[in-house]
């Protein structure tokens, strides 16, 4: 057979590259699905001359190729989560919702709708912001109130003309801004208390003001707070426990529209080259995060950990890579100050978007390193931890140049925003990422005991030498008497409940890092809670539970509270319940009340458990409810 003749009419592009072409114009479909530049003309191109111009056009092609297959990946997966936030955002209106955010402030107000919950769709569409208002086009996709502007439409009394939707004013807003920043935010973050060489918060004000998505989040927290007051408040009117509930709701939704809104610039232009708006993006969606794990919506944690670490994975690729090709996480922070690569941070405090990323970052290695003991896979962002959580060996450090040496290792302090230490951290990671391996090798029959009790000494190691250094250093644990009644609950909003009023940080971690050990031992050994070893672990945890200022502290501690009472004996099941019933109303807020759902679990199917052991362990327990648990 006669071999085919390649046309003389396809474009340039397709010859230059050797691929057959299509010939439709104006541009064939090879070059149109690829990204490139599709070039019809009757005369050869100059560089198309058989030679070195040709050659170099066709690596400079090649590139751009691979450059743009990474950008439309990158696109794909930002498109999958638009889709994804438009679920959520219709999830709303789901009666569940209501029911639920109802029982948890402890209010009673009357049904809302499916009408009135999806309002805000039809709100949001009189108030467009006008073209150029935050540089879109007024008929943007996305039409969503701004926060630095009165709502078009509202009335004197804060309601649409229709009177079906309570729409926020700007008076109200402030209010709520502020309740935010001085009573909800420190709650939910008792330890993160910034330096005053470092302004203080000032940045998440900044932030707030910048970052629609996220202030309308940190609304949504602040008035479901301010309604589990209210409803611990004698003679509260039950009108605004009403209000509360509809502007929880309405706020929630505004802020997962305009994630979508703000979402638009990174699909369409990618990380690279944006990466302060990449940054509040991701800000974003951690925030939502954490607002969802705050009010008692669990099953939305993982798209948003999904996407925010995506995100994150894309900043560090783009934008961490020295000229020496190391990976330096100052390297973006650097990128995003006002006067990039011209000073030493230690010299400076940090601008606002540098704040949004060491913040975030934290939170997002936190709960990723957390989220994978229940997801049974090693953290998303493992890569990353030994070049931002560990501190550089002194092999790295030589070969790193004179310029780079204050950009050394740790770059982020996660104990300074929530409490626990890198040290841990990174053996909750290293212990999950044991697990998953460990599962996978006895899946594929090959697995080394050896090297899984080699792996699990040397985490082990760690620990116990971190806790040993905390036995040799000074640990303050007195905390306030107990107030008791509605003023225990504004008092601890009013900010009195400060680290240090809590407990220190060295009993924080010396819980953690025993909660630990006790998993690190599940993984080694199995689901065996009688063993003296796993015993001792529980033992040693509970006294330390105990020994903590208030029951009210629990809330700092979820993920080693549930994992020590998983694994704590029949006759010390009541010592957790006393616990949590001495937190009173505090007890609605955060993942406790998760946890110890987990714990009555799994102390009611002992006996199926005990007749089972092979097919329990930690991850099993944190994943015998409806939704897999996030502990944080």
């Amino acid at each position: 057979m006669a071999p085919s003749t390649r046309s003389s009419g396809g474009c340039w592009t397709c010859r230059l590259r050797r691929k057959k072409c299509d010939e439709e114009r104006p541009r064939c479909q090879g070059c149109l699905a690829l990204e490139i530049d599709c070039l019809y003309t009757d005369d050869k191109p100059e560089w198309m001359d058989g030679g070195e111009l040709q050659k170099q056009k066709a690596e400079w092609l090649k590139k751009e190729v691979k450059r743009r297959a990474t950008h439309r990946r990158e696109r794909r997966y930002l498109q999958g989560l638009e889709v994804r936030l438009e679920s959520l955002d219709a999830s709303l209106t789901d009666d569940n919702d209501v029911v639920m955010s109802k029982d948890l402030i402890h209010a009673t107000p009357p049904s809302v709708s499916t009408t009135n919950a999806s309002t805000p769709h039809a709100e949001t569409q009189e108030s467009t912001p006008a073209s150029g208002s935050d540089g879109r086009p007024a008929d943007s996709p996305i039409s969503v109130p701004s926060p630095d502007r009165p709502v078009a439409g509202a009335t004197d009394h804060g309601l649409l003309g229709s009177g079906l939707r309570a729409v926020l004013s700007q008076e109200v807003e402030a209010h709520s801004t502020m309740l935010y920043l001085d009573y909800a935010f420190p709650f939910l973050f008792p330890y993160y208390r910034p330096s005053f060489a470092d302004a203080g918060r000032g940045w998440l004000l900044v932030l707030l003001a910048k970052n629609k998505a996220l202030f309308h989040s940190a609304l949504s927290l602040a008035g479901y707070f301010y309604g589990i007051v209210l409803g611990h408040i004698q003679d509260a009117a039950p009108q605004c426990q009403t209000h509360n509930l509809e502007a929880l709701h309405e706020q929630q939704g505004l802020a997962l529209q305009w994630l979508r809104h703000e979402m638009q610039d990174i699909i369409t232009r990618g990380v690279k080259g944006n990466l302060a708006e990449a940054n509040r993006v991701m800000a974003s969606i951690i925030q939502l995060m954490t607002s969802d794990v705050a009010i008692g919506k669990p099953g939305n944690w993982a798209m948003h950990l999904e996407a925010a670490a995506q995100l994150f994975n894309e900043i560090m690729k783009h934008h961490a890579v020295t000229d020496t090709g190391q990976v330096c996480f100052m390297m973006v922070l650097l990128q995003l100050g006002s006067r990039p690569f011209s000073w030493a941070p230690k010299n400076h405090p940090w601008g606002s978007d540098q704040a949004t990323l060491r913040f975030f970052t934290a939170q997002l290695l936190f709960v990723d390193t957390l989220a994978s003991t229940t997801l049974q896979k090693p953290p998303r962002l493992y890569e990353w931890h030994q070049h931002i959580l560990m501190t550089a060996d002194d092999d790295f450090r030589k070969q790193m140049p004179v310029s780079e040496k204050e950009q050394a290792l740790p770059h982020i302090h996660i104990g300074e925003f929530v409490g626990v230490e890198n040290w841990v951290v990174v053996s909750i990671g290293e212990i999950a990422a044991l697990d998953a391996w460990k599962k996978e090798m006895k899946r594929a029959g090959s697995l080394s005991v050896a090297h899984l009790a080699s792996r699990a000494s040397a985490i082990e190691q760690r620990l116990r030498t971190g806790l040993q250094k905390l036995d040799e250093g000074d640990c303050k644990t007195d905390g306030p008497a107990s107030i008791g009644g509605p003023e225990q609950v504004l008092g601890d909003f009013a900010g009195t409940f400060s680290p240090v009023l809590i407990h220190g940080t060295a009993l924080n971690n010396r819980i953690w890092a025993q909660a630990a050990i006790s998993y690190l031992s599940v993984v080694l050994s199995g689901w065996q809670p009688s063993s003296l070893e796993i015993r001792n672990s529980v033992a040693l945890t509970i006294e330390l539970l105990l020994s903590l200022a208030s029951p009210d502290c629990l809330r700092t501690v979820v993920w080693p509270f549930t994992v020590t009472g998983c694994l704590a004996a029949q006759d010390q099941e009541q010592i957790f319940r006393n616990m949590v019933a001495g937190m009173g109303p505090l007890k609605v807020f955060g993942t406790i009340r998760e946890g110890v759902a987990i714990l009555e679990k799994v102390w009611g199917r002992r006996a199926e458990i005990d007749a089972n052991p092979d097919q329990w362990d930690i991850g099993a327990c944190l994943n015998c409810l409806s939704e897999p648990a996030l502990l944080i």
